[in-house]
């Protein structure tokens, strides 16, 4: 197993990978999908998906404030994981955000997602950074669970009224 820092390069095997998993479990879809056009609705997928979560993607690496770490498959070097986050200082302190966290079905349960979850955490305690946020779908009970696991609480809901 290798996780490594996302290069250019890997942009469209990166959006193929979101592409697969979007697809393949609509729960995903959270009110960041949603608010960037991704998803219309919980359970729909904007046509032009992909196009828009590259875009999303590239204004991602080159925010000097996010990191982008992606597992690769060991085997073929084929990504199996990825994990976005990085630090925000625009509340009382600076706080630590996991933006996107994805990893393919046959590498979950494998330890895979912990390893870029624990990335993500060590990053932000090095830095002093003392909570760390993340979004999730509604009905995303499994990413849910992941994440008590971690320590991580729900501490919102958010509604959304489509005018």
């Amino acid at each position: 197993m290798m996780i490594r820092i996302f290069t250019p390069q890997d942009k469209e095997q990166l959006c193929n990978l979101f592409a697969s998993l979007i697809e393949g479990h609509k729960e995903y879809i959270s009110h960041g999908e949603l608010q960037m056009g991704i998803a219309t609705d919980s359970n729909t997928l904007a046509p032009n998906f992909k196009e828009i979560w590259l875009q999303y993607l590239e204004r991602q690496y080159t925010d000097p404030q996010t990191l982008i770490r992606i597992y690769e498959n060991d085997e073929n070097g084929a990504l199996a994981g990825f994990i976005i986050f990085g630090i925000r200082d625009d509340g009382g302190s600076p706080y630590g955000v996991i933006y996107d966290l994805g990893v393919l079905p046959g590498f979950r349960e494998k330890g895979t997602g912990s390893l870029l979850v624990r990335t993500a955490l060590d990053y932000f305690r090095e830095q002093g950074v003392e909570s760390c946020f993340l979004e999730s779908g509604v009905n995303n009970h499994s990413a849910h669970h992941f994440f008590e696991q971690f320590g991580f609480r729900q501490v919102s809901c958010v509604f959304r009224n489509k005018l």
